[in-house]
């Protein structure tokens, strides 16, 4: 949409960025010059002084370096992308993993270079930081007067919507709710076979019907044409786009034509062939790379930061039951009903697998999952290695491999999953996890349903910010232990 003006906003951007990178650098390079004047003194006894001449031709040269990383990284970050209507919280993001990528790019070429060594680190960290600000508020400022203009009506562009009445309302309320947008709606096509009143009203005008789309084009200034999610037959999405590519008007079909639920499509290309893929899974790419290296980064730093407790743990077990091992490995059903063996530190007597059958019917979960308050089968450091949720801890083994996440739903055992209903297997459609929404609600206080509903609400709503959300409120479920069994 809008494609002219979003490319000429784009270039606008980069130039602008390119002159207050090229600025702050200047600047920052300047203060530290100065800073060093006014601050003779070292910072510790007998140490060099903390700031040491800084060679301003060689690191006015690496801005030729800097410059283009910088770029680069902006442009890999999606900072350029849909800056009519991007997010606050969102642009910030975007800016922060550009310059991010940024410092990488840079250090990578000075490294290749072998240059690292005469970079000034103060002066390359007090840029690196200045530059995020500076972007980022640059950025926010471009935003803010771009949709100032299309609130006075300036550059904004005229949408012609085809759909029944029910259909098109929906979007001309959005639409009106965010003149920002920079969208003017001038009317409705109906279907040729819709029985509507074609009543006109300051929110919604009636111009014509289907058939009358090649007259309402040539005798409207008419920027796109907008197919609401209805039902269409090849043969009139085809006249259509016909007539929209003849006069050249630009023409969009709502994607969710199929009248998904959940489920949100997506536009890719596939040797060749335009793709439209209908997912129910989070499409964030880059926000699941970070998911995953958070995964790696903590798992391993908890597997280092826990080793004194699963020593410990391993010698507990082993002198209360000598016969079986330390860990138990259970298969369960991970991504899409892959499975896996996740592990866990033994809490129950080495046959305890065996003996489940006899206890089957005092199970108290309904649904396929079996828990059971007073197992018989747990043993005296079982009972508090579970209570404490230190049983778990092997599972981030599970995490650092890959094969699990530090935040998503439990993974069930197959036999389970045999026992699902077909709503329910959705919950296979995320990495499973240690923690969740049900971990931290309460956990086995609530019933199975509610328990898979809550994975669904999970996975639906699914974000980074969620994701540190209920990190940080696990703790607080595992000390006061509701819930555990």
């Amino acid at each position: 949409m809008q494609r002219t003006q979003n490319a000429a906003l784009k270039m606008y951007a980069r130039a602008f960025d390119a002159v207050l990178i090229t600025v702050t650098y200047l600047l920052v390079m300047q203060a530290r010059v100065v800073i060093r004047r006014v601050w003779p003194w070292d910072l510790f006894e007998g140490a060099e002084n903390t700031l040491q001449a800084l060679p301003v031709d060689a690191h006015l040269e690496m801005l030729v370096i800097i410059l283009p990383c910088w770029l680069v990284g902006l442009q890999w970050a999606g900072t350029y992308r849909d800056l009519r209507r991007v997010r606050s919280d969102l642009l910030l993001f975007r800016v922060a993993r550009g310059v991010a990528a940024g410092v990488v790019l840079t250090l990578g070429a000075l490294f290749i270079l072998q240059l690292v060594g005469q970079l000034s680190r103060t002066l390359f960290i007090g840029f690196s930081l200045i530059s995020l600000f500076v972007v980022a508020l640059s950025r926010r400022g471009l935003v803010a007067r771009i949709r100032d203009r299309f609130r006075r009506g300036v550059d904004v562009h005229n949408v012609v919507i085809v759909g029944t009445a029910g259909e098109a309302l929906p979007f001309i309320k959005s639409i009106e709710h965010r003149p920002d947008w920079g969208l003017r709606v001038l009317g409705v096509v109906h279907p040729d076979s819709s029985e509507d009143d074609e009543i006109t009203g300051v929110s919604y005008r009636v111009i014509g019907r289907i058939s009358d789309i090649a007259r309402i084009l040539e005798q409207n200034p008419v920027d796109q044409v907008y197919v609401t999610g209805h039902a269409w037959d090849v043969g009139t999405l085809r006249q259509l786009a016909d007539v929209c590519e003849e006069i050249g008007v630009e023409f969009s079909i709502d994607a969710n034509f199929l009248g998904l639920r959940v489920a949100q499509a997506d536009l890719a290309e596939f040797e060749g062939n335009s793709v439209l893929t209908f997912s129910t899974t989070p499409a964030n790419a880059d926000a699941l790379v970070v998911k995953r290296l958070m995964d790696i980064v903590l798992s391993g730093a908890a597997l280092l930061a826990l080793s004194p407790f699963f020593l410990i743990t391993a010698i507990l077990i082993k002198l209360e039951d000598p016969k079986g091992g330390v860990f138990f490995g259970q298969q369960r059903s991970g991504l899409y009903g892959r499975t896996f063996t996740m592990w866990k530190f033994r809490s129950m007597v080495a046959d305890a697998e065996k003996l489940r059958a006899a206890l089957e019917a005092d199970n108290e979960m309904d649904g396929p999952v079996f828990k059971l308050t007073h197992d018989p089968r747990i043993t005296r450091i079982g009972r508090f290695i579970r209570k404490t949720s230190i049983d778990e801890f092997p599972q981030f083994w599970n995490v650092f491999v890959g094969e699990m996440s530090l935040v998503g739903p439990r993974p069930p055992i197959p036999a389970e999953v045999a026992q699902y209903e077909r709503w329910q297997m959705r919950r296979l459609s995320m990495k499973p996890g240690i923690t969740c929404i049900w971990q931290v609600s309460g956990r086995n206080n609530i019933d199975f349903k509610t328990w898979m509903k809550l994975d669904l609400q999970y996975i639906d709503n699914w974000s980074l910010f969620l994701d540190l959300k209920l990190l940080l409120k696990t703790p607080y479920a595992v000390v006061m232990g509701t819930g555990a069994k």
